[in-house]
């Protein structure tokens, strides 16, 4: 498809998930953490959003009061579609309609899609790399569909959908995401490259940012200890065990593996307008939550300029 996407007219801003702090894949993982301490910390490290979480308050209107009372907006929520299961289209899209109607009464602007049906990343006994689904070509031109007709709903409700590629899942690797993008229209799908899954699957966030900058239109930045990158590769883990070792890090960590002065200039060639969200699966007992908030935010300052 050779539509150029139009970008709205918004600055970036500067996100962070409760990711750092607690895990929806795993919610043991800080579950202890009250939400009140991710937002008054969102807050207090000069970040001016981030996603839901699973603590997170299920009453709208205490949601709404926890943000404005703390001058917060939320980035987006976490959409896991199903379009390439069977018999469960149409369910999918009423899905991405009600996400959307959650999304607007929090005065948000996003949608984030990954492709969750067969995916292995929340299967505690599945090699994340190895273990996921291959889709058939019915599947995928079930999935570009889907996603079409999805990012026409967001559209027409003055939302962006924009789709994850992530490890576990039948959209993982490279080849994958660049025949989604070659196969969806510009002006209703989106990317969100995430930085960290990238790397994680063998491939490279640099080149991806560089090849489809025009096509990107949420940001999750994260970094990665190769090592740990490697010995997951190697001895198959599954994403529980990849977080757990520590595989992911925030931008800014010297520990982290990933240049992004080059994505970040991708980016501002592109004119890119939206959020860019911190993001980092890890356990808050071995990274300090706080510690990574400001160490990603100075990094952020540092680079961007705000």
């Amino acid at each position: 498809m050779s539509t150029e996407p139009s970008r709205p007219a918004a600055p970036i801003k500067l996100g962070i998930q409760p990711t750092g702090w607690t895990n929806d894949d795993f919610p043991e993982i800080g579950n202890d953490t009250p939400y009140q301490q991710i937002l008054d910390e969102t807050r207090s490290t000069g970040f001016v959003g981030g996603s839901t979480g699973h603590n997170y308050p299920s009453h709208l209107p205490s949601l709404q009061h926890a943000l404005t009372t703390r001058g917060l907006g939320i980035t987006s929520t976490w959409a896991g579609t199903r379009f390439t299961a069977e018999g469960a289209y149409d369910d999918t899209l009423q899905d991405v309609r009600n996400q959307i109607a959650l999304l607007k009464s929090v005065n948000a602007t996003d949608i984030v899609v990954a492709e969750l049906a067969a995916a292995v990343n929340q299967v505690r006994t599945k090699s994340v790399l190895t273990d996921r689904p291959i889709f058939s070509e019915a599947q995928r031109f079930l999935l570009y569909k889907g996603l079409n007709e999805a990012g026409r709903i967001a559209a027409e409700s003055g939302m962006r959908l924009s789709y994850h590629p992530h490890v576990g899942t039948g959209v993982q690797q490279r080849a994958e995401t660049d025949a989604l993008l070659h196969n969806t229209d510009p002006k209703y799908v989106w990317l969100c490259i995430d930085t960290g899954h990238t790397q994680l699957a063998g491939d490279d966030p640099v080149a991806l940012a560089a090849k489809h900058a025009k096509r990107i239109g949420h940001v999750h930045l994260k970094s990665v200890r190769q090592r740990v990158v490697e010995a997951a590769t190697r001895g198959k883990y599954s994403f529980y065990q990849a977080v757990l070792d520590g595989v992911f890090t925030v931008p800014g960590d010297p520990a982290g593996a990933i240049d992004f002065d080059p994505i970040f200039a991708s980016l501002k060639e592109a004119g890119f307008t939206g959020w860019i969200v911190v993001e980092a699966e890890q356990d808050p007992k071995k990274a300090d939550p706080l510690w990574c908030a400001k160490t990603a935010r100075e990094f952020l300052r540092a680079k961007l300029g705000f």
